[in-house]
């Protein structure tokens, strides 16, 4: 190839703008068709010399050479960027639409119909608290009843607990230590165990109702103060100490009883509460004893003398059947012992204030008992001496019952017709423990699950009372609340309520069988008849629900019954 065909190198003209800065106004042709935009959205460059973009201060490190990569956006200066002109927060939306008008009429209806409803519920409510009280009570009792059961379950009651202890739990609390009514002796005998929990089975059914005796009622009664009804607990009444006379004699001592077995009348004796204790000995806790004599064809159930006021059988126990009835070794005044002690003052007192002492009462045949005093005074109790067929006995003769029974007060009925009472009265001592309530609180508006927890917490107490009201025929149990006034104190007492109730309706409301309790008094007294002449012992167990038949040598008790003896003519003199 020659020097001729080589191409040549030719120089371009350059623009220069000698008057300014940058490209001249008027361009050459040769630069229009440069391909290049310099303010492109994507390419992010500045200018030669930015002197109105932001600040920029010097960077160390590797960011220092981004600023002169092509597109980097270190060079991109702030007054390229997007702003954006019409925020929405400018915007408010206006509700050009009509408010609804409400009916002023409408509203008065749904606010009447609202009332109406708050009334009918107001008088629903007052319909419930006024129904009849033997339906709460019944639904009441049942409740109790069953958590009385499960209670009882956890105290040993369920055989199928094994080494388990209470409550069927592996190491659970083991049921107080409680002692026996009369220390066992070894020259003592035991002939037969009766296991309580099979006593529930029994039934002796179609028992005729008792039979007065002739001419045997004693006594004079007083009429009842209905002005009592009206007491509630804002406006209790203080307990009154009245004065009186309290007989205790046993049916061996009784010369009724004496004269009535010699005339061939009857041949099973005993007194109300005895046969009372025998046919409730199911739901008792503690340990009582009663003494029995075999003497030729003949049974006496009798008790034992002893130092003490009451008798264990005769005691009126208090929260005996509650979770944690209360012990005997306790100090203080809130001890077995000194409860039952206090309810028997109340009781005394409470039968004698309800009833009219100042005016004429109803006076049988007999205005006294034969073991009545003349000069110490009435007792205020009408005894009345009555019978019963039991069938035929283990020797196919048949057992006729001869019970002591007493009253305590008459009322006038419909047609000014005379009824017998049965006086009686439960007292509050701690409501905070044995798994009390509050009476104050809650005895005029919840009289229904007071009487529950009472019958819960003294199952017993209550299973005689019903009995002795039965054996005795009376028509009407009146039942009062006796609180303390403090209860750090037994001195003072007030009556905050009264109940009526009668027998026969109350034994089916604590689920008391008559058939049953029957039953159980058959079955001791077959157990009795077998054995021979002589001095037996039933003793209820403090530990297990266990009756047993002790045989008595000659001579046990006499002891304890002629020291009674003494200490009664030392105190008459």
């Amino acid at each position: 190839m020659g020097v001729e065909e080589l191409p040549k190198f030719e120089l371009l003209s350059l623009a220069d703008n000698s008057s300014g800065w940058g490209p001249l106004t008027n361009s050459s042709s040769s630069e229009e068709p440069v391909p290049f935009q310099q303010f492109n959205k994507a390419d992010r460059i500045g200018r030669v010399a930015d002197w109105i973009g932001v600040d920029r201060f010097y960077r160390r490190g590797n960011e220092r050479y981004n600023e002169r990569v092509y597109g980097s956006a270190a060079n991109a200066g702030s007054q390229f960027d997007y702003i954006h002109g019409m925020d929405e927060h400018n915007f408010q939306l206006v509700d050009t639409s009509k408010p609804l008008a409400r009916n002023p009429q409408r509203n008065f209806r749904v606010r009447q119909m609202h009332l109406r409803k708050m009334m009918q519920k107001e008088v629903e409510k007052r319909e419930m608290v006024n129904q009849s009280t033997n339906l709460r009570m019944k639904r009441s009792i049942a409740k109790e009843q069953q958590r009385a059961f499960k209670m009882w379950q956890r105290r040993g009651g369920n055989a199928r607990q094994g080494q388990r202890g209470q409550g069927g739990r592996f190491g659970g609390d083991r049921p107080k230590e409680r002692l026996p009514s009369v220390q066992v002796r070894p020259e003592w005998g035991v002939l037969e165990e009766m296991n309580l929990s099979a006593f529930s089975k029994l039934a002796l059914p179609n028992i005729p109702g008792g039979e007065d005796i002739g001419d045997h009622q004693y006594g004079s009664l007083q009429y009842y103060d209905k002005a009592i009804d009206r007491v509630s607990v804002k406006n209790s009444i203080p307990l009154q100490r009245v004065a009186g006379v309290f007989y205790n004699v046993t049916t061996t001592e009784d010369p009724v009883i004496q004269e009535l077995a010699q005339s061939g009348v009857g041949n099973v004796f005993g007194t109300d509460i005895i046969l009372a204790t025998l046919m409730t000995a199911p739901r008792s806790v503690y340990s009582w004893d009663i003494v029995a004599y075999r003497i030729g064809d003949k049974l006496f159930f009798d008790k034992r003398n002893t130092r003490d006021i009451l008798n264990p059988v005769e005691t009126l126990t208090v929260s005996e059947t509650s979770a944690e009835p209360p012990s005997f070794d306790s100090n203080g005044i809130n001890n077995a012992k000194d409860l039952a002690t206090e309810a028997f003052y109340i009781n005394q007192n409470f039968r004698r204030q309800v009833v009219k002492r100042n005016e004429p009462g109803f006076t049988y045949k007999n205005a006294r008992a034969p073991f009545e005093d003349e000069e110490t005074g009435e007792s205020g109790t009408a005894y009345k001496y009555r019978k019963w067929n039991l069938g035929n006995g283990v020797d196919g003769k048949p057992v006729e019952l001869v019970c002591r029974t007493e009253l305590d007060g008459v009322i006038h009925g419909l047609g000014n017709e005379t009824q017998t009472l049965t006086i009686k009265a439960f007292n509050e001592w701690d409501s905070t423990q044995a798994g009390g309530v509050d009476w104050r609180t809650k005895l005029d508006v919840q009289k229904g699950a007071v009487m529950a927890t009472e019958i819960k917490n003294n199952s017993a107490k209550v299973a005689k009372w019903t009995l002795q009201a039965l054996l005795a025929g009376s028509d009407t149990m009146k039942l009062g609340y006796v609180s303390r006034n403090n209860p750090r104190s037994t001195q003072n007492h007030s009556i905050l309520n009264t109940q009526y109730v009668k027998p026969s309706e109350f034994a089916s409301n604590i689920a008391l069988n008559m058939d049953n309790c029957w039953g159980i008094l058959r079955c001791v007294i077959d157990s009795c008849m077998k054995q021979k002449p002589g001095k037996y012992l039933l003793m209820k167990d403090p530990q297990s629900p266990v009756i047993r038949l002790y045989s008595l040598p000659e001579g046990t008790f006499e002891s304890e019954r002629e020291s009674s003896d003494e200490e009664n003519s030392d105190d008459d003199q």
